[in-house]
């Protein structure tokens, strides 16, 4: 069967399981980029069962599958994992992850691996392919002073490897600063942000600045837009080399516009039909 028969079928199926009730959410998107050249339609979607959610991906050449749950321990913390599983004509990919909180810590681990890029798995994810680690950390001193600790490391599919790392420290007043240094693969960066409201409404905006021998610029901006709890969302990432992407959120319409050796365009709309959260 052509992955071209596979998305109306998967599409019909989905949208049966909505009327029925049992889906939480379904997201229609529409993916292009001019080089090299592609366009395909994307489906997301989300069907509770039991205390999982099973999570369906399919675009043109590909599909995904995963499932993933959380247990609460009251006060003490929360635990969260998934499993994830792709399939294309390109190759496959697996990828796990496990995080959670408890008291003055919060840690996740992330492992994956995809025998082809894993953009062409999925659309919108890293040009890259091979094995993916990585570790993220952070422990609370005080109730305004935190620490933070992030370890990666890469093997792509021509067998070389690199490693990065940053460790950072969080002031939080009015507003939030922090402060860190990081190595990305033998190149070394300083690290800047800040985090705060910019007006009554409860404007937010956060912004993060790695300078050195690797750049990358990364702010956020979230307004509130009515009493419905709907939001305008918009993301900013710049990088050096040159690389950049734009995204715009609200009222479940999400637009993201990108470049890196190209241009791409991923617009997205979210039908939610409750159920977990």
């Amino acid at each position: 069967m052509t992955a071209q028969r596979l998305l109306p079928i998967a599409l019909t199926v989905v949208l049966q399981l909505s009327a029925l009730g049992l889906a939480q959410s379904l997201t229609f998107g529409l993916y292009g980029r001019l080089s090299p050249d592609s366009l395909t339609p994307t489906l997301e979607a989300t069907l509770p069962l039991g205390a999982f959610d099973l999570e369906a991906r399919l675009q043109r050449d590909a599909l995904g599958l995963g499932l993933g749950s959380a247990l609460e321990f009251s006060a003490l913390g929360r635990l969260s994992y998934g499993l994830r599983a792709s399939l294309g004509f390109a190759g496959w990919g697996v990828e796990g992850r496990i995080g959670g909180t408890f008291g003055p810590v919060a840690a996740s681990l992330e492992a994956g691996y995809s025998s082809t890029l894993r953009s062409q798995l999925w659309v919108g994810e890293e040009a890259e392919g091979g094995l993916k680690l990585g570790f993220w950390g952070r422990y609370r001193l005080s109730p305004r002073e935190t620490l933070g600790l992030g370890l990666g490391f890469k093997r792509n599919l021509a067998d070389l490897a690199s490693g990065s790392g940053e460790l950072s420290y969080a002031l939080r007043q009015e507003q939030t600063y922090t402060f860190g240094l990081g190595v990305d693969d033998s190149r070394l960066y300083g690290i800047i942000g800040w985090r705060g409201e910019l007006d009554e409404a409860g404007t937010l905006l956060e912004a993060t600045l790695r300078a050195g021998q690797y750049n990358r610029l990364e702010a956020a901006l979230t307004a509130p837009l009515d009493e419905e709890l709907n939001n305008l969302k918009l993301r900013l990432t710049v990088a050096y080399p040159w690389a950049a992407t734009l995204g715009l959120e609200a009222y479940r319409f999400r637009a993201d516009a990108s470049y890196n050796g190209g241009f791409s365009l991923w617009l997205r709309y979210m039908l939610s039909f409750g159920g977990h959260e």
